[in-house]
């Protein structure tokens, strides 16, 4: 076991105590989301990403938490995969434990022990070497040679995402770009590379929603009905659809922040076992499809009611998302990790390299079919593309161009999906341009997105063969 050393008891407790008369009771109040959220992302940056454990403790996690790195104090299991995060002013007030399960990621114990997440777990699928093919049948190497593509231009905007000059660095992990169905260049930094399953925050959300469309062309979900969720059977949320909810428009009380007076985010992620639970008894607030209001809580709902149809537990989720959209993608190791009540953390927490988020870019951008196959419906493809009564720039947990408002210097066809510290896959069709960046950007303007794809779009041909439906 190793604990990352801290200033000495005596000081870190003067320099905390103080801190918190300087800056109020919240920050006491958000000391155990802090804890919790350091311990989660150590856990899943060092076991399931593999990065260097310095980055992600003092250039990735510390500048988030305000004061606490003057006093934390960490410990690292190699051994047992645990993750043990307290200050040193509360002690085991405000410990928190992330525990590593192979295959499944990192899950924050609670009162739960080890033992007890382990019983929740299926036998793993065994794992499948990728072809010696290029992508995305295989794991060759980008295509460095395609007639057209000026290399230069296409090499020079990659650079601009990669600037890590101090104070301010982009902390950019990886960047992708696949024209015409091709992988033209990928680029990785900061120990990343290409196998590299890096956090998706909230680029899950879309994800989700792709489960919600294979379950909706099974005929196992529709859209237009009543969400099913027993819980609100008889009660002032039971008009709440799963359109709704796809458009984040269900109406319920939410507050998407971390810290603060309201930080429903951070608490329901960090503090609580039962995400889906914690979401579910908001307060209605408005009528459900009349307000956007932006929450990780809806997706995880979204994702229980995944798990709730293909049989309701950990086990059937896992079969599920690997039989019908991992396996066909040809997705070998991505990580979808679980809460502790065992139910999948839909809107934040999936782990995949750029390249598998990339294949899921690439489904959408050719309406759904993946070498011949329709994976997913056309008609799906559109309902998640179309603006949603509530925001004209979100369709079913995808954001969209529709206005012009989202991306002003990108055509209107194009779509993303999006997460925190500018997590993006950003898909422009009218291009055939797909590009992934992957990062820990601790503010948004560190990262220029507007340079990085225009740049990419200079370097393409100015006419581009358009896809067909069955082209990879």
């Amino acid at each position: 076991m190793k604990t990352i050393k801290t200033k000495p008891l005596w000081l870190t407790s003067t320099l905390l105590c103080g801190a918190f008369l300087l800056t109020g009771c919240d920050k006491i109040k958000d000391i155990p989301v802090g804890t919790g959220y350091a311990a989660k992302q150590i856990c899943s940056s060092l076991f399931v990403s593999e990065l260097p454990r310095n980055t992600v403790i003092h250039r990735f996690v510390a500048p988030q938490l305000q004061e606490l790195p003057l006093v934390w104090n960490i410990q690292v299991d190699e051994e047992n995969k645990t993750v043990s995060v307290r200050d040193n002013v509360f002690i085991e007030q405000n410990l928190n434990v992330a525990y590593y399960r192979e295959g499944f990621g990192c899950t924050l114990l609670h009162d739960a022990t080890p033992e007890q997440l382990d019983a929740q777990l299926p036998a793993l699928y065994p794992a499948t070497p990728p072809a010696e093919a290029p992508w995305p049948l295989g794991d060759g190497a980008a295509e460095p040679d395609v007639p057209g593509i000026d290399y230069a231009q296409l090499n020079a905007a990659i650079d601009s995402a990669f600037v890590q000059a101090n104070p301010n660095p982009a902390n950019t992990l990886a960047v992708a770009v696949v024209h015409e169905g091709r992988l033209i260049a990928e680029r990785y930094a900061l120990g990343a590379d290409r196998h590299s399953r890096l956090v998706s925050w909230s680029m899950a959300k879309s994800f989700t929603a792709t489960l919600i469309g294979l379950l909706q062309d099974q005929g196992a979900l529709s859209v237009n009905e009543p969400a099913p969720v027993p819980e609100w059977a008889d009660t002032d949320k039971s008009a709440i659809t799963l359109t709704h909810l796809l458009h984040m428009a269900p109406g319920l009380q939410w507050s998407e922040s971390d810290q603060g007076p309201t930080p429903d985010r951070g608490r329901m992620l960090f503090t609580r076992p039962d995400h889906a639970a914690f979401y579910l008894q908001q307060p209605l607030t408005a009528e459900p499809g009349t307000e956007f209001n932006y929450s990780t809580g809806v997706t995880n709902l979204l994702a229980r009611i995944v798990q709730d149809q293909v049989g309701g537990s950990l086990q059937d989720t896992y079969r599920f998302v690997h039989e019908s959209l991992f396996a066909p993608l040809g997705i070998h190791d991505a990580v979808l990790e679980f809460d502790t009540a065992g139910n999948p953390v839909g809107g934040a927490s999936l782990y995949m390299t750029a390249r598998d988020w990339a294949k899921l870019g690439l489904l959408y951008a050719r309406k759904g079919n993946w070498l011949g196959e329709q994976l997913l419906s056309e008609a799906w493809i559109d309902f998640a593309l179309a603006p949603s009564p509530a925001s004209q720039s979100y369709g079913a947990q995808i954001w969209l161009n529709h206005d012009l408002k989202m991306w002003p210097y990108l055509p209107a066809d194009s779509f993303a999906f999006r997460g925190f510290h500018q997590q993006i896959v950003l898909v422009v069709p009218s291009h055939d341009l797909i590009l992934v960046r992957q990062g820990v950007t601790l503010k948004p303007e560190h990262f220029d997105l507007q340079s990085l794809v225009t740049g990419i779009m200079a370097s393409l041909p100015t006419t581009s063969t358009h896809f067909a439906s069955t082209s990879p």
